[in-house]
């Protein structure tokens, strides 16, 4: 089967998307988990931060009650939003760039708006190994000993086949380590054609962004993987799991301080 270039020379043509868009209902705290702060600075920030000197222009998928989010985000007055009407899942949600990107042969480079560590560095991996590797479309992968409720990557000699939701795994399935860290990189020419092929046949009923990788591989597209740091792909669902994040990293910071060295970025 032949393999073609994404077409894409260099990152001048590269669009940021952070999905903003979910109904952080675990959350307590705030109705926007990623409006939360990590080391005085909005999580959704950080991603924004991390992701901009990567990337040309950027869009923000958020839900239609997004004051709040754009309040926090005015200083930034260059950002594009599209509105995820209703709360259909990540698939639908990347979807609701279509009138934004479909048609305009972009680059894009795709982040949850819930992941306080994350770092450019990781990002421009993850972009330089798409570009390098002329796939299709590329994500991000990690180690986790404790996966919870990541999506969990199916393997067949060496090679990725699909991915599995934990809430739609089967217990053999859950012992998976390797899961899907939250980025991916891909060409506005496929991803649009492939979300739309999407099906919400599983327990939460939603249309899943990571179950477009198989349908690339079924028409014939490349799928890369790259594998980041485990804490990079941390994301935050719970005001507990943001509380676990700070306390690892006063941890590591003290670990790395009494060794001479600080943590990359923190």
């Amino acid at each position: 089967m032949k393999y073609f270039n994404t077409g894409c020379k260099d990152r001048e043509n590269l669009t940021g998307v952070i999905l903003a868009a979910g109904k952080s209902s675990r959350y307590q705290k705030l109705r926007h988990k990623f409006l939360d702060k990590f080391q005085g600075k909005e999580i959704i920030k950080i991603v924004l931060e991390a992701m901009l000197p990567l990337v040309k222009e950027l869009i923000c998928v958020v839900s239609p009650d997004h004051e709040e989010i754009k309040r926090i985000l005015r200083e930034y007055p260059s950002i594009k939003y599209a509105i995820q009407e209703k709360p259909l899942g990540t698939g639908d949600a990347l979807l609701a760039t279509a009138p934004l990107l479909e048609g305009s042969g972009k680059d894009i480079l795709v982040s949850f708006a819930d992941k306080p560590l994350v770092t450019s560095r990781t990002f421009s991996l993850l972009i330089s190994h798409h570009f390098q590797s002329r796939a299709h479309i590329t994500f991000a992968t990690t180690i986790l000993p404790d996966p919870g409720s990541k999506g969990r990557i199916i393997r067949k000699e060496g090679k990725f086949v699909d991915i599995i939701e934990a809430r739609d795994a089967d217990e053999e399935t859950k012992k998976i380590k390797e899961v899907h860290a939250g980025y991916l990189c891909c060409n506005s020419k496929e991803i649009f054609k492939e979300l739309r092929k999407l099906d919400n046949n599983n327990k939460a009923g939603e249309y899943y962004l990571t179950k477009v990788y198989s349908l690339y591989l079924k028409d014939g597209y490349k799928v890369e993987t790259v594998t980041i740091p485990p804490e990079e792909s941390y994301d935050v669902n719970t005001v507990r799991h943001l509380e676990d994040i700070q306390n690892w990293v006063r941890q590591v910071k003290e670990a790395q301080r009494r060794n001479g060295n600080l943590y990359h970025q923190i």
